[in-house]
């Protein structure tokens, strides 16, 4: 019997067996991580906020862009999310 909390959702078994067939290793990961740096809760709604609302041709082009978003956030924003 498998125990349910918010920590371990029910896990999704067509899903799981799909991914088996095509052998795609799945990475577990906790619900909150401790490990998540600052910069990730500065650095990507910026980025998002940026690039929301654009279409992209192919991975070049979003690497591009996303290059651009990184390149316009000025220096002392970027050093400030690690200041408590």
């Amino acid at each position: 019997m498998q125990k349910w909390s918010q920590r371990s959702p029910p896990k999704n078994k067509s899903k799981e067996e799909f991914l088996a067939t095509k052998q795609i290793t799945v990475l577990e990961h906790p619900a909150y991580s401790p490990d998540l740096a600052p910069s990730d809760f500065f650095l990507f709604p910026k980025i998002k906020e940026i690039l929301k609302e654009r279409h992209f041709v192919d991975t070049d082009d979003i690497r591009s862009n996303a290059t651009a978003a990184l390149k316009a956030i000025p220096q002392n924003q970027f050093q400030n999310c690690f200041e408590g």
